[in-house]
């Protein structure tokens, strides 16, 4: 005659801890992929950013009175190169002539392709830069400044295809 089998308070409580185990785990595998693939913040050190928010604020004000614009011009891709031509004009349409303009071309979530591009002058306010990229949504943060200190930054978003 066989022993009858029973679900004590033990056998339960097993249970349950093994359960609660297993959900921990799965969850720390999940935690560790998520870190590794996007850490949650493309900006080091963004709350000591955050502290400096007002100079920021000025810094943009004073952009804005400059009344410069930027526009990408030309995006094209091709044979894995992207080649941009982006147009710098002031408040009254003229273009702004003899700047030092430099940009990054940005994943907007991953930051290991960032692309840093030096833009050289074509004439008539447009700038040039060409390198290694792919298909995909980049962001181009631009620097433009003058040799008596002005400083214009610029961003904008590309699809490239």
């Amino acid at each position: 005659m066989q022993p009858e089998f029973r679900i004590t308070g033990k056998h339960v409580l097993a249970m349950l801890i093994g359960f609660f185990l297993v959900i921990i785990a799965v969850n720390m595998v999940f935690l560790n992929v998520a870190m590794k693939t996007f850490p949650g913040e493309k900006e080091e050190k963004s709350y000591l950013q955050g502290m400096n928010y007002n100079e920021r604020l000025a810094v943009r004000a004073e952009q804005a009175s400059l009344g410069w614009t930027a526009s990408i011009e030309k995006a094209s891709l091709t044979d894995g190169e992207v080649r941009l031509a982006i147009k710098i004009q002031a408040s009254n349409g003229l273009p702004v002539a003899g700047l030092d303009v430099k940009g990054l071309l940005a994943r907007p979530v991953n930051a290991t392709n960032d692309l840093v591009l030096t833009f050289t002058e074509e004439g008539n306010g447009t700038y040039v830069a060409a390198g290694p990229a792919s298909a995909g949504v980049w962001d181009l943060e631009g620097k433009a400044s003058e040799n008596n200190g002005t400083v214009f930054e610029f961003t904008s978003r590309l699809v490239l295809k």
